[in-house]
Order: C-alpha cells, then structure tokens, then sequence
C-alpha cells in the first residue's frame, strides 16, 4: 500500500513539474510582441515550445556569409520507449513537429537558414571501457531556408503545429510529407542507434 501511495504521489509530482502545453494564439502574442531582437525571442520562447528537451540556442553567420540559426533539441534521458522498428519513423516525425513549431514561432525573423539537430544521450560502449556509459550525441540535424518556410506558411495558414498530432490523421501526414521534402538532411545517424 505504501509503495502504491509512493507511486501515485511521484506521478502527480512529476505530471505536476511538465511544461504547460503552449497553443498558437499564445506564440502569435509572444512573437508579434518581439520581432525585434531574435536571441532575446528565442530564448524566451524555445524554452516555452520545447521545455526540458531544449538545449541550445546559435545564430551565427554561415559558410555563405548569410545568417543562420541552429537550434538543439532532444531528451535528457537515455532510455526509449519506441519499438527498433520505428525509432527512424518516429525519430523523423517528431523532428518535424519540432521544426513546424519552433519555424512558425521564428518565422517573423530575419535569418537566411535554420538548422535544427536532435542530439540525447545514449548508453555507449567504449572501446577503452567495455562498461557502457552515457554519452550526449547529435543524431539528426536538418536544414531549411528561412524562404522555404515562409512559402510553407503561405501555403498553409490555418495549420495548427501546436495541436497535437494524432495517429493516422490524414493532414498530419500530409504536412510531415511535405515539410521533409523542403528540408536538406545534414546528418542521420539513426541506423547506429541499437535500441534494445
């Protein structure tokens, strides 16, 4: 009885502890309040859409001398609850979701490209040390032009990214489709994840 009373109490504690969902109307106060300055924005909002699985913030210049901002996500646990089978997919999906949400909040912005990258820890096994230890890694990072976005955005301007999405919805899949096709893929590195 008392480890069932534990149990409950941690879940309602950490149910309590997760960032508050965040909608559209909420982001389009935030950023049409502060167009002006896209580091102070950033960090104000990023930590907002992605809460505990944002990580890191850059805008720097490119190796076309054009702006670029890059954007690090991910979990902060090592463990997965995903099948082997759909780690790629739903590693994928959920990649775009997250450039959806975090494109839309930027997209009053000037910068010419934004990369975003999904790095989490994972249990390696070193070859110094055959004892597994954790380790952050970057596994997935794209890119896409700020122009890529803004003609997405154009395309679909009742499209909700804070909504979220449900299995097999149609649109969903449609709009994932779509923005995966617009992105340049810089590193996958999904195939090297042994889930277990």
């Amino acid at each position: 009885m008392k480890l069932v009373l534990n149990l409950l109490l941690t879940a309602v504690l950490f149910l309590g502890c997760q960032p508050k969902e965040i909608t559209k109307q909420e982001i389009i106060s935030l950023r049409d309040g502060n167009h002006e300055n896209l580091f102070v924005f950033s960090n104000l909002v990023l930590p907002k859409i992605l809460g505990q699985e944002f990580k890191r913030f850059e805008a720097g210049v490119d190796s076309d001398t054009k702006n670029e901002v890059h954007i690090t996500y991910g979990s902060n646990s090592a463990l997965t609850f995903n099948d082997a089978s759909d780690y790629r997919k739903t590693g994928t999906e959920y990649h775009s979701l997250v450039l959806l949400r975090v494109g839309y909040a930027l997209a009053l912005h000037q910068f010419h490209r934004l990369s975003l990258s999904l790095s989490k820890p994972f249990f390696i096994q070193g070859e110094k040390n055959p004892d597994a230890e954790i380790q952050e890694a970057e596994i997935f990072r794209t890119t896409i032009s700020k122009q890529d976005l803004d003609v997405f955005w154009e395309s679909h301007p009742n499209f909700d990214p804070y909504k979220a999405p449900k299995l097999g919805d149609k649109e969903w899949e449609s709009i994932t489709g779509e923005i995966q096709k617009l992105w340049k893929v810089e590193m996958d590195e999904f195939s090297r994840v042994k889930v277990e």
